[in-house]
């Protein structure tokens, strides 16, 4: 069962997943922000450090932006609203590991954005916590989750993302 433990009390609005929503589409709405924010493998490895973390808000196309706030709003909102203690903590460990990984494990990747990652682990731990609930709950998050199995599964033999499209640029979902 949920606990009161998390950033948002059971219940409540979810303050942490809206922040985090209308800080993408500021990032996507102010065009200087992008190219200051952006995983940048030779910024990062000169000293611009941040971009570990903020390059998960800069998005490529509208689409790119529209799918990812919504996966990680539905997905934030529900952790929140479900009282989920360790909300922070998923969003804190996925945007340093993700951007780590791919830093030291992904050296031909110059240049990444998004936040598909941040929200897929967020929504894996919203169905892993949903395992632990009654029905029909339960039932909706194991379905969930294979669903999110399947599309990483469906990217990864396709190299292509099935929901956002990047017009023009060269797009490969990690």
């Amino acid at each position: 069962m949920a606990t009161q433990t998390g950033l948002t009390r059971k219940g409540e609005l979810p303050i942490v997943t809206t922040l985090m929503v209308l800080s993408g589409l500021l990032v996507y709405l102010i065009p200087g922000l992008a190219p200051l924010m952006v995983y940048d493998r030779t910024a990062i490895l000169s000293g611009e450090v941040w971009r570990l973390i903020t390059g998960h808000w800069v998005h490529f196309s509208f689409s790119h932006l529209f799918y990812d706030l919504l996966a990680f709003g539905l997905a934030g909102w529900l952790t929140e609203y479900r009282g989920y203690p360790y909300f922070g903590l998923v969003i804190t460990l996925s945007t340093l590991g993700i951007s780590g990984a791919l830093l030291i494990m992904e050296p031909e990747v110059t240049r990444y954005g998004g936040l598909s990652g941040v929200a897929t682990a967020v929504l894996v731990y919203l169905t892993l916590e949903g395992l632990l609930e009654p029905p029909p709950w339960r039932g909706m998050c194991i379905t969930v989750l294979a669903l999110t199995v399947g599309k990483i599964l469906l990217e990864s033999i396709t190299e292509q993302p099935l929901l956002a499209s990047v017009d023009r640029i060269p797009f490969v979902p990690i």
